[in-house]
């Protein structure tokens, strides 16, 4: 009968730190984390003005909305 071994994995830590972004609609806290050197604009998807395109979509868990994304910097 074979034994198996244990896996282990590396952890890695990350040096880098995190700024919550919040919900435009409802003010959830932390709808997405970003690196805190990281600008983003944040656009529920019904406001969204014509030409704007967001990056990302993230949905909130508080208001249900469709949150559009878009890192400027």
């Amino acid at each position: 009968m074979e034994v198996s071994r244990p896996v282990f994995k590396k952890i890695v830590s990350r040096a880098t730190k995190k700024k919550q972004l919040e919900c435009p609609v409802c003010g959830f806290q932390r709808l997405i984390d970003a690196d805190e050197n990281n600008m983003s604009e944040l656009i529920a998807e019904e406001s969204m003005p014509e030409g704007w395109h967001p990056d990302y979509f993230q949905k909130c868990p508080n208001c249900k909305k469709q949150i559009g994304i878009r890192k400027v910097s």
